[in-house]
């Protein structure tokens, strides 16, 4: 039960959502490549993009589009670290971003538990160094049987906390998704990102995304 604790937050968070007006909606696609480089180390390249499809002036933009590159360190069969390298291209600014992933995966029958500790470094041109760390904790349960198979669905509930050092900002993220294996080397995901910032201000702002990110193995 104490796996599951966060993910009591969501009520709280739908009733800071109803009390707001400052809220934001967009789409998140995402395309994930993978490539085993050994047994214990894994190169993963992602691209992602946001558009903004409604806001307080009910405007469409696009807002941002992130590249970034991986090297997965596999430590032992439940233990991982992590550690990347993100552009962001928004508007007319290029934010540089480094991070570092602590993550552990308990696996009980068809229900496989992980979390990830982390910590990020965030670089732009004339402006100070900024940081900021994140916790997350994910669910991810087969729909049929004990294992994913091929053309089989899931499902994946994540929870996460982001902490602005700079800032002084807590933020809340809840993140349901659908996924669907739909090959040894390829699965596809569709969900909600919902995020609650400005926490600790009480000026609250929210953000529901709709994620959708296809994974790709190319071992």
């Amino acid at each position: 039960m104490k796996n599951i604790f966060p993910f009591l937050l969501i009520i709280f968070c739908v009733s800071k959502v109803i009390c707001q007006s400052n809220f934001d909606a967009g789409f998140l696609p995402k395309i994930v490549l993978s490539n085993k480089v050994s047994d214990k180390i894994n190169w993963v390249n992602s691209i992602e993009s946001r558009a903004i499809v409604y806001d307080d002036n009910y405007q469409f933009s696009h807002n941002l589009v992130d590249v970034s590159s991986i090297l997965s360190l596999k430590t032992n069969l439940n233990q991982s670290f992590n550690f990347g390298y993100i552009i962001r291209f928004r508007n007319e600014e290029i934010i540089h971003r480094t991070f570092q992933h602590y993550n552990f995966v308990y696996q009980f029958s068809s229900l496989k538990i992980g979390h990830r500790f982390a910590f990020e470094q965030f670089y732009q041109p004339k402006k100070q160094t900024t940081f900021r760390t994140r916790y997350r904790v994910s669910l991810e349960k087969p729909l049929n049987g004990e294992r994913v198979d091929v053309k089989e669905f899931y499902i994946k509930l994540g929870n996460e906390y982001l902490y602005d050092f700079k800032t002084n900002d807590l933020e809340i993220r809840v993140t349901p998704n659908l996924g669907f294996k739909a090959s040894k080397r390829d699965k596809i995901e569709f969900g909600l990102d919902y995020r609650l910032g400005r926490f600790i201000e009480n000026a609250t702002k929210n953000n529901l995304w709709f994620r959708t990110t296809w994974y790709i193995s190319i071992d």
